[in-house]
């Protein structure tokens, strides 16, 4: 044997299966193994009839070769779990690793190497045999898919990729029988391993590290018990833990397994400690010459090493922060509190916090009629702090010991932030949910987290490109000390699945500044807002992501324009129109893809409901009623019954006609691009919303018949040609028929557009109406004269008037949409000169006329033409 495959000691399924891979790939002579196998994999190769083509060898045997041609490694790059096959290694002339661990853990060296953060080490290789074109009988595509399905959990592990799933695939068309693999991924537990799982369960101690629950668990056993694995997962599951890292003695060693669920926990990393290996999700080492105590007291001390509490100050605290300066007067700060609905504000002198005070203060002050008085009379001067790197145990130790409301973060004698008692109970309540006893069975099903990551979601709709553009954003905000954030509709579809490049940044700090910065680096353009506080960067492609500084608003009457000051994100997705809007991604490296959901956005999508976020809303912009619409049929969603009562309430009070009119427009227009528009017409004709637009307005039987005719024309439309138009157009003129010129004149008058677009829909409505009352009035049946008509209109425009025209035009409508609009006649000016047609002047009538009797069938033909234009043209001479 010269050229062989090698994968690591105890070999699993996937060190097997991607060594007999490679054998397939590379058309080797064979496996050398040197101890022995995990038990289910010894099962299968002596039960199944695979004829695996494996050698075991002793150690006097691998000293006895002394040349290899190609040597290929599986599923490892160290030398240490190679023992003692890793003598081969200097023995070939070349070598070649395939791996799915972690990169930092290689020490061997080799003339190429394939590593990918995937599942398996087989899905590698079998990408590489799709890709040649191979093909697999069913065993061999069945021992293949055995190690992909074990190896991911049959593609449930947070470790699956995309990847794993595409080669489980084609190995099930290349005849994988999915029996044989569930025979062997599907297992009961033996006796021994029920044993087992008692004496884990019963030794499991839980240690807090910071926010993550991590179990270690230790067993003891005379002989060996095989699959330890399984247990790792079931016990995992059982109890709710983050990370679990098991030590089992058998004999003169002590086997550990790690498994992780959470990014903080690197369990290669810890493995690593201990001469194993693995990839960060799952991990395992065997350890010798050490006793199963001195091995439970240094994983103890690895653990308290690498993983770090999650939760700082600076993660939880509020900032920019509203503050009052010290001189501050009771009225300037009831002002204060109420236009920023705060219980608590810091008392700042020269952007130190010297005091706390709160709204019932300030209103007992008042009461007493210190409107004038300065407040630091009464402010709390007793206060703690903490710095931003303060652990949130600490933080909560502060605020529940000396009843503090409100915690000042504070650095260098200056306030960075605030942490309030909703902030710490938020965070509480997240902490006990990810208790191992957390086990009440109501909430375990309604909980929903709402902080988690979502990059896989994000992955699975957003192109490459995006993606890589969004990590490049997250990781400038790293260097600027800036905390970035994707939001907006865009979070919503990733969660319903759906791709949305529509791009919107918030940044907690300059956002200009920002997108400035980042513009230049990536060659892109850029136009800062300096009024509002952001920008549009606009790449060489025309790919556009906007840019704004986190910000709240407040209105000072009902429809008025917001004022925006600079706040927190909590903030800044607090003044967004619904729940399933006002989430956000974090896109810091450290926390990339984190989903940030203050207000039950996940939950309301799941409930496919519609809420705003506070009572005032409709209030504060009454044109988030149309949204709300608008969204409702978007996604089949339900306006919930806080939100109609709310939605009825601002139409009682005419709220609507404080709306400006180009935000009116905006609305009706995106309403009628929706596909399901006639759902929202009549949703907002059940709420009485129509006259909004015009008190004339009607959403009659014969109007909805128009809207059905329109639906199948624009239909028909779409399918004969390739021709782009705005079908909101058409839709608006039938909505908006049954309007005289005079209400369509003060319907734009309300709409307050610019002049080019006013004029735009006033000449789409005459043009439209005087097309079909001439076509009706004259009872126009030729084709000739139907086109005349007709070629005055835009395509919506005709598409609008078609439907209104009726059954008794639809022959017409389909000849002149098909023919007779892209008619010419067959001979042009210069046939007419080499004819000597005179006089020059009388050409475009002539060709006119050969065009419309060229449509009516009279007059086809060059000859026939030419012969017809000497005839118009002494016809026209004669009559002038």
């Amino acid at each position: 044997m010269k050229r062989v495959a090698i994968t690591h000691k105890n070999p699993d399924f996937d060190a097997i299966s991607s060594a007999y891979a490679a054998v397939l790939y590379h058309g080797l002579d064979g496996i050398i193994t040197s101890t022995s196998y995990e038990t289910s994999v010894k099962e299968y190769i002596t039960t199944e009839d695979v004829n695996l083509p494996i050698v075991n060898m002793k150690e006097k045997d691998l000293d006895a070769i002394d040349k290899l041609y190609l040597l290929v490694i599986t599923d490892c790059k160290l030398a240490k779990r190679l023992e003692p096959l890793n003598r081969l290694v200097e023995k070939a002339d070349k070598v070649i690793i395939y791996d799915h661990h972690p990169s930092h853990g290689q020490d061997l060296e080799a003339d190429e190497v394939t590593v990918e953060e995937i599942g398996s080490t087989t899905t590698i290789l079998t990408h590489l045999m799709k890709e040649r074109g191979m093909r697999l009988n069913s065993a061999d595509a069945s021992t293949l898919m055995l190690c992909i399905y074990e190896d991911t959990g049959m593609l449930t592990f947070t470790s699956t990729t995309v990847k794993d799933m595409e080669a489980a695939t084609w190995l099930l068309s290349q005849g994988a029988d999915l029996s044989v693999v569930s025979d062997y991924v599907k297992r009961e537990m033996s006796k021994d391993h029920i044993f087992m799982l008692n004496e884990l369960l019963t030794s499991m101690s839980l240690i807090r590290i910071g926010s993550i629950s991590v179990g270690v668990s230790t067993a003891s056993s005379d002989k060996y018990v095989g699959e330890v694995s399984q247990l790792a997962h079931k016990i995992i599951d059982m109890e709710s833990l983050d990370a679990l890292f098991i030590l089992v003695r058998t004999g003169d060693r002590v086997v550990l397994v790690a498994r992780s669920r959470a990014d903080e926990v690197n369990a290669a990393t810890v493995a690593y400690n201990f001469g194993g290996g693995g990839h960060t999700t799952a991990a395992s080492a065997v350890i010798k010459d050490q006793t199963l105590h001195e091995c439970t007291s240094k994983l103890n001390l690895i653990l308290h090493e690498i993983v770090k509490p999650v939760k700082l100050a600076s993660d939880i605290m509020n900032f920019p922060i509203k503050s009052l300066k010290v001189s501050a007067t009771f009225n300037e700060a009831i002002e204060l509190f109420m236009k920023h609905n705060l219980n608590m504000m810091p008392v700042v002198d020269n952007g130190k916090a010297v005091g706390l005070v709160s709204r019932r203060d300030i209103l007992q002050g008042l009461k007493h009629k210190l409107n004038d008085e300065p407040i630091n009379s009464i402010m709390q001067v007793e206060f703690g702090f903490v710095e931003p790197d303060a652990p949130y145990y600490a933080i909560e130790e502060l605020m529940l010991g000396s009843n503090q409301k409100m915690i000042i973060v504070q650095q260098d004698e200056k306030i960075k932030g605030v942490i309030t008692r909703t902030d710490l109970l938020r965070l509480m309540h997240e902490e006990i949910s990810k208790m191992p006893r957390y086990k009440d069975g109501r909430l375990v099903k309604n909980e929903i987290k709402r902080f988690k990551n979502i990059s896989a979601a994000m992955s699975s709709v957003m192109p490459e490109r995006v993606l890589k553009v969004l990590s490049d954003i997250g990781e400038m905000a790293d260097r600027d000390g800036n905390a970035c954030y994707l939001v907006g509709g865009v979070v919503r579809d990733i969660l319903l699945r759906k791709n949305n490049e529509d791009i919107d940044i918030v940044v907690e700090g300059s956002a200009p500044s920002f997108a400035r910065k980042f513009a230049k680096k990536f060659g892109a353009r850029v136009a800062i807002h300096a009024k509002f506080k952001t920008a549009v960067v606009i790449f060489p492609d025309d790919f556009r992501i906007d840019f704004a500084t986190s910000r709240t608003e407040y209105y000072n009457f009902p429809a008025s324009a917001p004022t925006v000051e600079d706040a927190s994100i909590r903030n800044d997705l607090f003044r967004r129109d619904f729940s399933i809007n006002a989430m956000a991604v974090k896109l810091n490296k450290k926390d990339f893809g984190t989903l940030l959901d203050f207000f039950g956005g996940q939950r309301d999508l799941s409930d496919k409901k519609i809420r705003v976020l506070h009572s005032l809303s409709f209030v504060d912009d009454p044109s988030r009623a149309l949204r709300a619409i608008r969204f409702a049929v978007r996604f089949d969603f339900v306006i919930g019954p806080h939100t109609d009562r709310l939605f009825r309430h601002a139409v009682s009070l005419n709220l609507f006609d404080r709306v400006i009119g180009p935000r009116m427009f905006l609305e009706i227009k995106y309403i009628l691009s929706e596909k399901n528009y006639d759902q929202a017409l009549n949703m907002m004709k059940k709420y009485d919303m129509l006259r909004f637009f015009s008190k004339k307005l009607q959403l009659d039987d014969r109007k909805e018949q128009y809207f059905e005719s329109l639906e199948m024309v624009i239909d028909w439309f779409s399918f004969q040609f390739e021709e782009g138009f705005d079908v909101y157009v058409s839709r608006f003129i039938i909505l908006f028929w049954n309007l005289e010129r005079s209400d369509i004149k003060g319907l734009m008058e309300r709409f307050q557009l610019d002049e080019g677009k006013t004029i735009e829909l006033l000449d789409n409505f005459k043009d439209t109406k005087d097309v079909v009352a001439g076509i009706i009035r004259k009872s126009i049946t030729k084709p000739s004269q139907f086109t005349h008509y007709m070629q005055r209109l835009s395509i919506p425009c005709a598409i609008a008037a078609s439907v209104v025209l009726g059954e008794d035009y639809e022959k017409l409508v389909k000849d002149y949409f098909t023919t007779y609009r892209f008619v010419k006649p067959d001979i042009d000016g210069n046939d007419l000169i080499n004819e000597k047609i005179e006089p020059k002047k009388v050409y475009s009538k002539i060709l006119e006329k050969l065009k419309n009797e060229k449509i009516d069938g009279i007059c086809e033909g060059t000859e026939q033409q030419l012969a017809r234009a000497k005839v118009l043209s002494k016809e026209l001479v004669k009559n002038g």
